[in-house]
């Protein structure tokens, strides 16, 4: 469970007799596991008289380990052996207290008095001086307030702000008076002063690390001399009493003493690594810095040890590039905000990549909220590329890399002033499906053309994945041609327990037997329902006890149960001899557990490997699980709202809210079918504490979800795969990463992981013998985080295109026609541009790496050879080439769609007239449909009769008969149940209208894309013929009409008008109620004038 960093801290504490160091991770991690497995397993509604045997064992074993390491820290002065001695004393508190949470779930107040203070007090202190703050923060969890106001309380809430980096909310609470006091008899007075005085010192210590000491009405504006002050007075030798040995007498007030204590300890720890005393880098304004740091001290104070290690090699200074490949939950996104935030010092713009929108979406709101005077933007794109009168980046830019280079395509310049670009999750570059995807060829080839408009910018490339990041920070450097820094610690503040399910057995060779006999007596194919209702099993959990599965023997593994019950498993047909086999049913087994996490309030995430899995498991685990009862916030019920607006229904959605605002559902889902407004709404009810317990989401959102999660149950470590018409193994680093879904610094640093395996695993306690698929699943859990060489996806293209084996795959085409185009007659002249990009490819950096030259010179001279034979490209590059090569589409294509446009143009012509425009020329060539929607997701969306047909012609008029007529009711704001009845389903059959988010999510961005490019030609002819002539605005909105379901200029600005907090239906219908005042579409008015215009509509209506 722990990794080596902190074993080699865990096995530096003191020794003590009968304690074996180098075995206590292991035993810690099995103690926390049992617990964990004993709460899972209890059942409903049950309390327990007593703790089961092991447990009570552990606890005797834990409670010797906290408070001999306790008394340890306290009387240390060796810094190093106090840090080890104190995470250990932490460790074992946060064990028993998690024990304590099986007896009972009542209320344990915590205290503070004259002779001692509360475990889950010492816990937290003692976790915050061994630098761990993540687990300060679980540990405060369990503190426990009883009387508001009081100088205990306010204390206690003071060390539990403390431990979560709330450090203004410590200076916020009032602090109470003396006179609060002076009614108790003197000893209590006593102790009451003596803990007031504790809090004027944590107060000083929470200024101190918020820089702001000044402001502030404190004793002492050092804490250290507050708490030493306390301890002086809490030890007073008594005169005159007769002692022995001629030792003096003292009078002592224990808690006071050692609480005293502890936060000295903690003042001598905790204040080092406060970010506020990080030094600002070489050419960054000192004043401006100290605003900075103070302003992201106020969310994230603490710099933990792995953030100063890289501070300290450089990583903020001015043009220092990054590679950072910490684990997952190592806090890679405080680094990140200090880098953006001497970005943003320096005048410079940011953009940050995130690979899906979900991400997008969180990492907008994560800025917005570290940097509230900076503009931080989502998408800007939607805005870019239809010009509403914004013409340059907002401080901060949050996008998808594909984003990023159609806006690097279309519009480089706007990129000239950023200086810093974020890449999260950079292992998106790493080809995958390469045949199909163009995610790392959209990816790759956004780092490659950044870095050449913007040279003189930053690079920060993240992703806990990456194994190479030696190798990729050599490469950056070479890009830049400046020093890119390599960081790669294995430290991460949370750790997880990592478990496979497995079967007694003897156990599953009854079940053999069974099958066996009934196969004999029976002749139907499969086997009957009569005999799966007999396949019941308990299932166990086999959990590794170090970090990963690297040892093969069975004293670093544990066998506990996972479920007090059995389990259904069932069973599978060989068609070769139709005989029986066990299948794992591991989606119902996985949803039975989660099941059981939730009722004990563990917050769970289920991954499964399809969309329909995860609704089908989500929806047991809710019909299985009484409701949670909470009551929506205001947000929550107005995203509720819009989504079953949008819908048209309750019935259409995922999750179900009474009349009066309760949450009725158990559960929720988490995929790719999900609106955004939908999303956010799972998402915020799994994050509140009296929310939903059990997410399902798809394997494939594992990617960066930043979710609270104990638990992460895996459903299968395989998926089917429709072209190989068979099951294929998940890739080590889809595992890892879902893996490391469990526990989140500041929510749970402990994280327990199980995988339900694709086979049933049986395993023999008594021989130690395990089923075979349990070594494939060690292969990938052997490994750490980081497991994946990133290779570039243009490595495979250009060798293909070097080989000269006609037809080119469909990637490497698309990869040609990105290929940029230079502005020359001359042949050679023209390949300039071209030949750089390969020649700066992660690929080429390999080969000259490899002294293999002629490498690079023979796929750079067969990529341009294979370019220039393309039939679409003029002999003379002209405007459609170069925006060919921006847009990834046929030149060809461009300049028929040019030919109009290049004519007198209807400025004033509606969003609705240039839609039908384009719609019927597209029309009238059905192919091109095939050509500019991506192969994958027409066949997704259209399905077996769509596949079916022979030729293209036919393919593009069928896609063309169900596509536009959605589109025309998307555009005109239908109901999405509504749209699904269009395509001819009965209304009790809509469900989840499910046909129709596929359209809105997959085939909607396409069209939107599609339906941009007239705009994008015309301005490319008008800087052409260097006429300066402003798009249509009726054309400039088409695209995002598009893409928002809208069908006017003026809808489109009402979306502006209202900040997008409409929804698509509900903006229709505020439209209806002022068209009567809204007017038309005049010739020369500007977006901004039909604002104007729409602003003046909605005065009238209000009058």
């Amino acid at each position: 469970m722990f990794d080596n960093d902190t074993v080699e801290l865990i096995n530096s504490a003191p020794e003590l007799d009968g304690l074996d160091l180098t075995e206590l991770p292991k035993q810690l991690t099995e103690a926390y596991a049992s617990i964990v497995s004993a709460r899972i397993c209890l059942r409903e509604g049950a309390e327990r008289a007593g703790l089961p045997d092991e447990v009570t064992e552990i606890v005797k074993r834990m409670t010797r380990l906290a408070f001999s390491h306790e008394a340890i820290v306290s009387a240390s002065e060796n810094m190093e052996n106090r840090v080890a001695a104190a995470f250990v004393a932490g460790s074992a508190h946060h064990v028993i207290l998690l024990a304590q949470e099986l007896i009972s779930r009542s209320v344990k107040f915590s205290t503070l008095n004259a002779y001692g203070v509360s475990a889950e007090v010492s816990a937290t202190l003692l976790f915050l001086i061994a630098e761990a703050s993540s687990d300060a923060a679980e540990a405060a969890k369990n503190i426990v307030v009883r009387v508001e106001g009081s100088i205990e309380a306010t204390l206690l809430k003071a060390i539990y702000h403390l431990a979560n980096g709330n450090l203004l909310k410590i200076l916020a609470m009032r602090v109470p008076s003396t006179e609060d006091f002076l009614s108790a008899d003197s000893m209590g007075q006593a102790v009451e002063s003596l803990y007031y005085m504790l809090l004027h010192g944590v107060r000083a210590m929470a200024a101190s690390l918020l820089g702001t000491e000044d402001e502030f009405d404190l004793i002492d504006h050092d804490s250290k001399v507050v708490f030493d002050k306390v301890k002086e007075l809490c030890v007073d030798e008594i005169d005159g009493l007769i002692s022995f040995g001629n030792h003096p007498v003292h009078n002592v007030f224990p808690g006071p003493l050692h609480l005293a204590s502890l936060l000295a300890m903690v003042a001598d720890h905790l204040i080092p690594s406060g970010i506020i005393n990080t030094e600002p880098p070489k050419g960054i304004d000192s004043t401006k810095w100290d605003v900075m740091k103070q302003g992201i001290a106020s969310i994230r104070p603490y710099l933990w040890k792995n953030h100063r290690k890289a501070i300290s090699s450089g990583y903020l200074e001015i043009g220092v590039s990054s590679v950072i490949s910490f684990p997952t939950g190592a806090g890679k996104s405080t680094l990140s905000e200090l880098k953006i935030a001497t970005a943003l010092l320096r005048n410079v713009k940011v953009v940050f990549l995130a690979p899906t929108l979900s991400l997008v979406d969180q990492t907008t709101r994560a800025l917005a909220n570290t940097f509230p005077n900076a503009e931080v933007q989502r998408e800007i794109l939607d805005e870019l590329l239809f010009d509403l009168e914004n013409d340059a980046l907002p401080a901060i830019s949050v996008m998808t890399p594909e984003r990023c280079l159609a806006m690097l395509s279309f519009d480089p310049d706007i990129f000239s002033s950023v200086g810093l670009l974020v890449f999260d999750e950079c292992h998106l570059l790493h080809p995958r499906d390469a045949d199909h995807s163009r995610r790392s060829i959209d990816s790759m080839l956004c780092l490659l053309n950044f870095t050449s408009v913007a040279p003189s910018a930053d690079l920060l490339l993240l992703s806990a994945m990456m194994k190479n990041s030696i190798e990729i920070a050599g490469w950056v450097s070479e890009l830049t041609k400046r020093p890119c820094l390599p960081l790669e610690l294995t430290w991460k503040p949370t750790r997880q327990v990592r478990g496979c399910v497995v079967y007694a057995g003897d156990e599953i060779a009854k079940l053999k037997k069974r099958l066996k006999v009934v196969r004999s007596e029976v002749t139907n194919i499969n086997a009957p329902a009569s005999l799966k209702r007999e396949l019941f099993v308990q299932p166990f959990g086999f959990f590794c006890l170090n970090q990963t599965w690297h040892s093969a023997s069975r004293k670093d593994y544990a066998l506990m149960p996972v479920l007090s019950e059995s389990v259904q498993l069932s069973t599978g047909t060989v068609t070769e001899g139709k005989k029986w086999y066990l299948t794992p049913n591991g989606n119902q087994v996985s949803a039975t557990i989660a099941t059981s996490t939730a009722r004990q309030k563990i917050k769970t995430l289920v991954f499964t490997q399809t969309i329909p899995l995860a609704n089908s498991a989500s929806k047991k685990i809710s019909d299985d699980l009484e409701s949670p009862g909470c009551i929506l916030t205001d947000e929550e019920v107005r995203l509720f709202k819009m989504v079953v607006d949008e819908f048209g229904g309750e019935e259409h959605i995922y999750i179900k809210v009474s009349d009066e605002g309760r949450l009725e559902s158990s559960s929720a889902c988490h995929h790719g079918l999900l609106l955004a407004m939908e999303r956010h709404l799972h998402e915020s009810l799994f994050k509140r504490a009296d929310g939903l317990n059990v997410l399902v989401a798809t394997s494939t959102l594992a990617q960066g979800m930043n979710l609270p999660s104990e638990v992460v149950i895996i459903s299968g470590d395989s998926r089917f795969d429709q072209e190989a018409d068979a099951m294929q193994r998940l890739e080590a680093h889809e595992l890892l990463n879902a893996a490391g879904r469990a526990g989140r610094a500041g929510d749970s640093s402990y994280g327990f992981v199980l995988v339900v395996p694709s086979k049933v695993v049986n395993f023999d306690n008594s021989t130690s013998r395990i089923h075979n698929h349990w070594m494939d699943l060690r292969s990938i859990f052997s490994q750490s985080d980081q497991c994946l060489t990133i290779d570039d996806p243009l490595t495979a293209i250009l060798d293909q295109i070097h080989s000269e084996v006609l037809p080119l795959s469909g990637v490497a085409s698309y990869f040609l026609s990105r290929l940029p185009v230079d502005s020359d007659e001359d042949q050679e002249e023209r390949n300039i541009s071209a030949r750089a990009t390969i020649e700066r490819s992660f690929s080429a950096f390999r080969a000259r790496k490899k002294g293999d030259q002629q490498w690079i010179s023979s796929r750079i001279e067969s990529a341009i050879l294979s370019r220039n034979l393309n039939l679409d490209t003029s002999q003379v590059p002209t405007w459609a080439d170069r925006l060919a090569a921006a847009s990834g589409i046929s030149a060809g294509i461009i300049r028929e769609l040019g030919e109009p446009l290049s004519k007198n143009v209807n400025h004033w012509a509606t969003t609705e007239a240039w839609y039908q425009w384009l719609r019927d020329w597209l029309k009238l060539r059905p192919t091109l449909l095939l050509t500019l929607i991506r192969k994958e997701t027409l066949e997704g969306f259209l399905g077996g009769d769509y596949k079916a047909l022979k030729d293209d012609a036919s393919k593009g008029r069928y896609a063309a008969e169900i596509i536009f007529p959605l589109l025309e009711l998307w555009m005109a704001g239908n109901t999405l149940a509504s749209i699904e009845v269009s395509t001819g389903t009965p209304i009790k059959k809509v469900g989840k209208c499910e046909f129709v988010r596929e359209f809105v999510l997959r085939i909607i961005p396409e069209l939107s894309y599609i339906f941009g490019l007239p705009n994008q030609i015309f301005r490319a002819i008008t800087v052409d013929r260097a006429e300066g002539l402003e798009s249509p605005v009726g054309l400039n909105c088409l695209a995002l009409c598009v893409k928002e379901g809208f069908d006017s200029v003026e809808k489109v600005a009402l979306r502006e008008i209202s900040k997008k907090r409409l929804g698509r239906r509900e903006l229709h219908r505020k439209y209806q109620s002022i068209e009567a005042y809204a007017g038309v579409l005049k010739d020369g008015e500007s977006f901004g004038d039909v604002v104007d215009r729409i602003t003046q509509a909605l005065a009238m209506v209000d009058l």
